[in-house]
């Protein structure tokens, strides 16, 4: 997936960088495990940096993402508010 996703709230950092949307980079699949997935946060202003995050599901979740890649999606934004 090489698209930028918008998120529905902003992440703010507590250095004051707030992101608001995300690319799936990259992810590493385990089979009936789990799936780490490495995501880009772009920030809301272009002079900051992009950052790296690995994200992974495992458990419940991967077992409740069957094939609908919406529910990953929806995982992402939820990790990413915690």
């Amino acid at each position: 997936m090489s698209e930028e996703i918008p998120l529905d709230t902003p992440i703010r950092k507590l250095v004051a960088l707030e992101y608001d949307r995300f690319k799936i980079r990259n992810f590493d699949l385990k089979l009936n495990e789990s799936v780490s997935i490495i995501i880009l946060l772009y920030p809301v202003n272009p002079d900051h940096a992009v950052e790296c995050r690995t994200i992974v599901m495992d458990g419940a979740d991967y077992e409740a993402w069957g094939t609908d890649d919406a529910y990953v999606i929806n995982f992402i934004k939820n990790k990413l508010l915690e």
